[in-house]
């Protein structure tokens, strides 16, 4: 057993973890959503925001509490195996194969996408670099660092996190001191009413899809039934005070409609605070940001599909551990997708891999509500776990919260644009005939107690 899986080395302490959370869901979004978004929200971006990290920080909670029940490698995987199978079996291990198959397309996708942003912005400071030799090298880089290990992966994505966190603090408070009360200064708040509202806080969820990336290294992490749950939502809680303050500044420093123009909406709001000097400052948060996001993208596919994989879901030859503690295969099949969505988005299939992403934004809300559906179907049918992190506010033993953010991101689903939902709709379909035309059969359920057991 000890060659195929398990033996996964525990080198991520807090301050890792939180940087790969941050560093997930930064570099994924405020890039960006911003231009679409504010196209449809105008002035009210910044409420999109707050209504988009609301409901993302109350599916946190659902995430938090089942993280620390089973803190296991795959995540929302392992959750939705171990709250489901008490009814049937049978729907806990498909739902897991969808959460692990949408999750792994929806990332080994958005990678490609990432990478090419990061591309973009080095092409910015370095002219003579084209953008498509740039963005596969990055790919390459990446996947490369990932199989170094998982210790020096974390080091560097700190090191990252923290000066783009830095970064983005720094582009908010300047955009708001130069006109603290721009957004409430235009005759129209609302161009679009709420429906444009509500449909941004459904763009958004593409900076918020990497909520789950931090939880997929449950077993490499120290600690993980108290630093998992600390690190996602703090990281939740840094982004969200990030994406709502820089909301509100760069519609303080530019008009709505000319960002909505803009291929590069930040920029041009700090250009106009900071001729010169703010292009390289947004340059330097987009690099450092883009590169997180890779990868959290590529962390959080290469775990998701380990964690299928050694339990034969997929083939086993995926939940392979090398000597050092890595899933050396898991990582070379998520970066092999992403080295390819890459070249595809340099040359010309960009709209292809936009309408992945918009299906990935749905399986992000579909996923939110189903762990929010997970928490409450484990504490009705599972009243006897102890969770070292609870979901707030209840009513006998049911949480309330998580009815009311099953309920949001079901209805925030109905704002995300009818194609990629039915993409989206095509993957979970896919993914239901391969558990029954390969999974099924071959899967070899481990439960908790041998999971624990892998990792002593």
């Amino acid at each position: 057993m000890s060659t195929q899986s398990g033996n996964l080395r525990r080198g991520l302490g807090f301050i890792d973890l939180w940087s790969v959370g941050v560093g997930a869901l930064i570099g994924g979004g405020i890039f960006t959503v911003i231009g679409p978004a504010v196209a449809q929200a105008g002035p009210a971006l910044f409420v999109a925001f707050i209504i988009a990290g609301v409901v993302a920080l109350l599916s946190c909670f659902s995430y938090a509490e089942l993280a620390s029940i089973w803190p296991y490698e795959g995540a929302s995987y392992a959750y939705s195996k171990f709250a489901f199978s008490p009814i049937h079996k049978d729907l806990g291990k498909l739902i897991a194969l969808w959460c692990s198959g949408l999750y792994f397309l929806s990332f080994a996708f958005a990678a490609g996408a990432v990478n090419l942003g990061f591309a973009g912005y080095f092409n910015f400071l370095f002219p003579n670099l084209p953008a498509t030799l740039i963005a596969p090298v990055v790919s390459i880089l990446l996947t490369g660092l990932l199989l170094i290990g998982i210790e020096a992966t974390g080091k560097v994505n700190t090191v990252f996190s923290i000066i783009q966190v830095l970064a983005l603090l720094v582009i908010a408070i300047l955009a708001i001191a130069y006109n603290p009360t721009g957004p409430l200064e235009y005759e129209t708040f609302l161009p679009s009413g709420w429906t444009g509202v509500f449909a941004a806080t459904a763009l958004i969820a593409f900076g918020q899809m990497q909520v789950e990336a931090v939880l997929t290294l449950g077993e490499e992490a120290k600690n993980p039934r108290r630093n998992l749950p600390l690190a996602q939502l703090s990281a939740l809680i840094t982004v969200v005070i990030l994406y709502i303050l820089t909301g509100y500044g760069v519609v303080s420093a530019v008009d709505p409609v000319e960002l909505a123009k803009s291929a590069a909406p930040l920029s041009l709001a700090m250009d106009t605070v900071l001729p010169g000097i703010g292009a390289v400052l947004i340059s330097i948060a987009a690099l450092t940001a883009t590169g997180t996001s890779t990868i959290g993208c590529l962390l959080g596919s290469s775990r998701m599909l380990f964690a299928a994989a050694r339990e034969k879901a997929v083939p086993r030859l995926f939940g392979k551990v090398s000597k050092d503690g890595t899933p050396r295969n898991a990582i070379l099949l998520t970066g092999l997708i992403a080295l390819i969505t890459t070249l595809m988005s340099s040359y010309g299939y960009a709209e292809a891999i936009s309408i992945s992403v918009g299906a990935a934004v749905f399986a992000n809300w579909l996923m939110m509500a189903l762990m929010n559906i997970a928490v409450i179907v484990v504490r009705v049918t599972r009243p006897e776990l102890k969770a070292s992190f609870r979901y707030p506010l209840n009513i006998g033993n049911i949480p309330v919260l998580a009815i009311i953010a099953t309920i949001a991101c079901l209805w925030i689903l109905t704002y995300v644009e009818i194609f990629p939902m039915m993409i989206g709709i095509s993957w979970l379909l896919l993914i239901t005939l391969w558990y029954f035309a390969y999974s099924r059969n071959r899967w070899e359920y481990l439960e908790a107690e041998e999971i624990e057991k892998l990792n002593r």
